[in-house]
């Protein structure tokens, strides 16, 4: 996004939101997860949903390095440093949510100190630290115009990165005390997902931040692809589990389909976030502003969809019987996220706003075509 006048009104946006978010960080780093919605049946809620939402919104780094490097789309190359920086500041947006949405954030020091190498939360840490570093020495090399290191990071993140999304699929997969998560599909799926979403987020900023239209429209038929492959797996996903014959399964995807957040389920993932851009990529093919704009749906849709995915199966219970077996406000099936989540929610937002506003005036060279494009630049 180059930075003119035109960008004041984003940063002014931004600037309030993370003056009214600050409260929610307040809560979050004072009372931690006491003052939230969640409970012992409902422990992950808005903090994970918003932390896989950059999460895969971050994978869009390693779309284009596929693209670039695997398939040999070398034009889409010239957006490599506002791709870079994308990747770091959605990573950092990531890490910040789940830090704050965990309580003792300061204990994650102990992944290091006593790590579990059979865990696959402690391989999550290291391949998101993997990542960060990998794309920090991408944007320093592209800064100081040092190509054969920047290609050498980009094919290395190709496998580091599909690691990391592949982890986190993984990390719900094994969960088997909600089958709706469980199963190896689910850890193809998010790595799916994270194209998806990461696909969109940089597809908008080709065109937005860029004025690429060649990239744009180039990385817009690729979208149509991965829109049209995860329309199929999630046809899929609800078909299995209901054709499966598990009531628990079963449960859980009516939850999603017609339970307390479904509206957002429908209007916002559904329709906003899949048919609408479905409908822009087909019909507006030809026009980078109406791929640009597909992307920025899908991105925007892909909120509901993390929640959804992330709130429903917990209101199903882990046993029969389970949520009648005591009574207390903590031991609830339902979860209605508080305004000190939403606040954060809004901080952790406006700060991703806020540095692609600045990242122009800050990261120049990452904002331009790297320096080795130069003579081919408009």
């Amino acid at each position: 996004m180059a930075y003119t006048k035109r960008s004041n009104p984003l940063l002014i946006v931004a600037g309030l939101g993370l003056l009214a978010g600050l409260y929610g960080v307040f809560e979050a780093l004072v009372y931690r997860t006491e003052p939230t919605g969640l409970g012992s049946y409902v422990p992950w809620g808005l903090g994970v949903a918003l932390y896989l939402l950059f999460l895969g919104l971050s994978a869009g780094g390693l779309l284009v390095n596929c693209l670039v490097y695997i398939l040999g789309k070398k034009e889409l190359d010239r957006i490599a440093g506002v791709v870079t920086y994308a990747t770091l500041l959605t990573e950092v947006c990531a890490g910040i949510a789940i830090a704050l949405d965990l309580g003792h954030w300061e204990r994650m020091y102990r992944f290091i100190v006593s790590p579990s190498l059979t865990s696959p939360m402690f391989w999550m840490l290291i391949f998101f630290n993997a990542v960060l570093l990998v794309y920090a020495i991408k944007a320093l090399a592209i800064v100081t115009n040092n190509q054969p290191l920047a290609r050498l990071c980009s094919l290395v993140s190709i496998p580091v990165s599909l690691c990391f999304y592949a982890t986190n699929g993984y990390f719900f997969s094994i969960i088997t005390s909600h089958p709706a998560w469980s199963g190896a599909f689910t850890t193809i799926w998010f790595v799916l997902a994270a194209l998806l979403s990461g696909g969109g987020l940089v597809t908008a900023l080709a065109w937005f931040s860029q004025d690429e239209s060649e990239v744009t429209l180039r990385l817009g038929r690729t979208l149509a692809v991965l829109l049209a492959c995860f329309l199929i797996f999630e046809w899929l996903y609800f078909s299995a589990g209901y054709r499966g014959g598990r009531p628990d399964i079963a449960a859980a995807l009516t939850a999603m389909l017609t339970g307390q957040a479904a509206w957002s389920f429908w209007l916002l993932h559904i329709g906003l976030g899949l048919f609408l851009p479905l409908a822009l990529l087909l019909v507006g093919r030809n026009s980078p502003a109406a791929v640009a704009w597909a992307g920025l749906c899908i991105v925007a849709g892909f909120l509901a969809y993390r929640y959804a995915f992330v709130v429903a199966p917990q209101s199903v219970p882990m046993l029969p019987g389970l949520d009648k077996a005591w009574q207390d406000p903590r031991l609830t099936l339902t979860y209605t996220p508080t305004l000190g989540e939403w606040l954060l929610t809004l901080w952790v937002f406006s700060l991703g706003l806020a540095g692609f506003v600045v990242g122009p005036r800050l990261f120049p060279r990452l904002f331009s075509r790297p320096a080795w494009l130069q003579p081919l630049a408009r």
